[in-house]
């Protein structure tokens, strides 16, 4: 029998879920602690936007995380030295067009940034044929490199962010990988294409710690600074900018909802509607009840691949491959570790 979160919409199939005695997954119980750290550094938001006054940029996926951080930053008196989203031949045209309607409205510079598209759906298709779960790494790594690339170029310290704990910070580790990773984008590409990989936009580690310590870019989740509620940023979006809903969480992109509501729940059985919508449960802006509700509706998705085009290749754990996993956690505890002595210093 299926065990499932007294709180969330978790079970016990994730491999790494755990249950304390009073039937709370251990998910939730890291949101938790997450949610009260948030609301401590929730008071440095005067501060914060502050520092914004010295220069930021902000890209734009047409979501609506993204377009309200956005209109915060507007009302808040604050302008980006450039807007910009990254055109993956993926992006969902309601999408494109929330992104002109904010940037024409607020009157703020855009760029519509192009990358090789031959070169990105060879990498994309060599992800397929992997068998990993997470064949959106192209993407997100692609974005990742992109956006640090952007902040460098403008000469800015801080890239500003619409991750927030509210609505994502839910995500079992054996449903996903690190994007950052080149080392295994590079072995796969390589092993599926014979080629070496050029011609794309990357950032490994030796680049992210340049960016990171060198140059002193920072992220800022700005929305985590505030008691951020997407239905009502929806409607405030709506009203102000005639903004349009695309449909579920990552939607605005049609590859990513093809992974998320095809490829993922196919292959390997992972719907990350629990995830998203277990974070929502706990940041209280849905009941589990209407949650449940939720999962029993029809997955949309506009076919990219079919079935048994993706089923034919084995399924893969990311660790059969070329990785850096090892290097990046020792990495993140020395961080860690570090942040940690000069508090107390």
């Amino acid at each position: 029998m299926i065990r499932i979160c007294k709180k969330c919409l978790l079970t016990d199939e994730i491999k790494e879920i755990t249950f304390d005695k009073e039937g709370i997954c251990c998910f939730c119980r890291t949101w938790e602690r997450i949610e009260k750290q948030r609301l401590e550094e929730k008071k440095n938001l005067p501060k914060v936007l502050e520092e914004l006054k010295k220069g930021f940029i902000i890209g734009l996926s047409g979501g609506v995380d993204s377009s309200y951080c956005l209109h915060l930053l507007a009302q808040e008196g604050l302008k980006p030295k450039i807007t910009f989203s990254m055109d993956n031949n993926w992006n969902n045209p309601i999408a494109n067009e929330n992104i002109k309607k904010i940037v024409m409205a607020l009157k703020i510079p855009f760029e519509n940034l192009k990358i090789d598209i031959p070169k990105f759906k060879e990498l994309q298709e060599a992800f397929i044929k992997s068998g990993v779960p997470n064949i959106e790494i192209p993407t997100d790594h692609i974005l990742l490199a992109i956006t640090y690339q952007q902040a460098s170029k403008y000469n800015v310290k801080y890239i500003v962010s619409g991750g927030n704990h509210a609505n994502e910070d839910i995500m079992p580790e054996s449903w996903s990988y690190w994007s950052g990773d080149l080392k295994q984008i590079k072995a796969i590409y390589k092993k599926f294409t014979g080629k070496r990989l050029e011609g794309l936009p990357t950032c490994g580690l030796l680049k992210w710690n340049y960016y990171k310590w060198i140059k002193g870019i920072k992220i800022i989740n700005l929305l985590d600074y505030y008691e951020y509620n997407q239905e009502k940023a929806k409607k405030i979006l709506f009203e102000k900018y005639g903004w349009e809903d695309y449909g579920n969480k990552h939607e605005e992109n049609y590859y990513t909802q093809w992974f998320q509501n095809c490829y993922l729940p196919i292959k390997f059985g992972i719907d990350k509607r629990r995830a998203h919508l277990s974070s929502l449960i706990n940041s209280k802006q849905i009941t589990k009840r209407k949650a449940m509700e939720k999962l029993t509706e029809p997955i949309k998705f506009k076919l990219i691949i079919k079935p048994e085009e993706f089923m034919k290749y084995l399924k893969k754990s990311h660790y059969e491959y070329p990785n850096n996993e090892k290097i990046w956690k020792l990495l993140c505890k020395m961080v860690s570790y570090a942040r940690r002595i000069r508090r107390y210093c």
